[in-house]
């Protein structure tokens, strides 16, 4: 598996990243009053706050990915954020257990893994292959 993400520039895996979490910052900001009645846990400023900080953070990652020295050297960070909104969101859904419908699971548990996922192929395709101990 790390072979085939090694095969990604680290470029595309960022965009990856701004093009999968966009379109649901943007819902989450839209229809924050909709996604609260249906998603059930907090209330519709919650919804609308963790959509505005993740269109700010996609943002923030294309604007990274035009640079392939901002690349190299805000990598770590981009894996950091993603690991401690991974976490943040965990905290969260376990918080909010008792009052989320199913659609607040579905949005808690995306906010848990595709965060990890992309951090996790961020640090691989940033890091260099094995090379082997003989030549």
């Amino acid at each position: 598996m790390k072979n085939l993400v090694r095969r990604f520039s680290v470029k595309q895996i960022i965009l990856s990243d701004v093009f999968l979490s966009t379109p649901l910052a943007l819902a989450l900001i839209l229809a924050a009053e909709p996604i609260a009645q249906w998603a059930g846990g907090p209330g519709a400023t919650f919804y609308l706050v963790v959509g505005v900080v993740m269109l700010l953070w996609c943002v923030e990652m294309a604007a990274i990915a035009s640079k392939e020295q901002w690349q190299e050297k805000f990598l770590n960070l981009m894996v950091v954020v993603d690991v401690t909104w991974s976490l943040l969101a965990l905290g969260l859904m376990i918080w909010f257990a008792p009052s989320l419908q199913p659609l607040g699971w579905v949005l808690f548990v995306l906010n848990v893994l595709v965060p990890l996922d992309m951090a996790w192929m961020k640090r691989i395709a940033g890091s260099k292959p094995p090379q082997p101990a003989f030549g």
